[in-house]
Parts: structure tokens; sequence; C-alpha cells
């Protein structure tokens, strides 16, 4: 890991799932913080009303991610598909965020092993 006072993390995320792996603050290795699960549309008024859910709670769920990245100064964001992308696109508007370092990657399905250890030889 950097010899240097920055905090670290990895969010590896699909559209509904996120996992927070950052250096833990006693032994210095990366572990799983936090998992963070999107809300789901569960009405039925047609497709306009599920659009609009869907994109509340989108919002919603970038939102609570990002709250748990706060203290961090490079973020590596990882996963399948589009997802990072759009999270990275939501971090640009938020000021918070203006200062720190994304960085994005891809990942398919990663056992909670494989993705802390992608994390930690990342940072390193």
């Amino acid at each position: 890991m950097k010899q240097d006072q920055k905090q670290y993390a990895g969010v590896w995320m699909d559209h509904r799932n996120s996992i927070i792996i950052a250096s833990d603050s006693e032994k210095g290795d990366f572990t799983i913080q936090d998992k963070v699960k999107s809300d789901e549309y569960k009405g039925d008024k047609g497709e306009h009303a599920k659009n609009n859910a869907d994109v509340a709670d989108a919002r919603k769920y970038y939102k609570t991610v990002a709250g748990k990245l706060l203290d961090f100064d490079e973020i590596l964001v990882f996963g399948p598909g589009k997802s990072q992308e759009e999270f990275q696109n939501f971090l640009a508007k938020d000021s918070h965020f203006k200062n720190k370092k994304i960085t994005l990657g891809t990942a398919d399905q990663l056992t909670d092993g494989q993705m802390v250890a992608k994390v930690r030889d990342f940072f390193k």
C-alpha cells in the first residue's frame, strides 16, 4: 500500500448491489467494509411510473454508495456493465468528489476474496 496519508477504497458495483472495500485502520489491510443494495420498484402503475421509479431508485442507490465514500481520496469503481460509468457521472455532479481521484475498471462476478485482492493490488 502507498505510504502516505491518503485513504483508498474500492467499490464493486452493478445496478443492484455494491460492495465497498477499504483499508482496515488497525491492520492496514483491505477488507469488505459495507454492502449496499438498491431498492426495486414494486408497483404496477404502468411503464411511465416504473421508469420514473427506476430513475429515482438509481439516484437514491448512488447517493447511498457515495455517502459511504466521502472519507476516501482515491476510489476504484469496478464491476460488470455500465453502472460504474453512471456512478462516475453521478459523482462528477457532487462537489464532495471534485478533488478525489476516481478510476473505473471492469470485472464480472468475483468472489469476495477476489474483490478484496483486486482493490489491494490496485492500490499497491
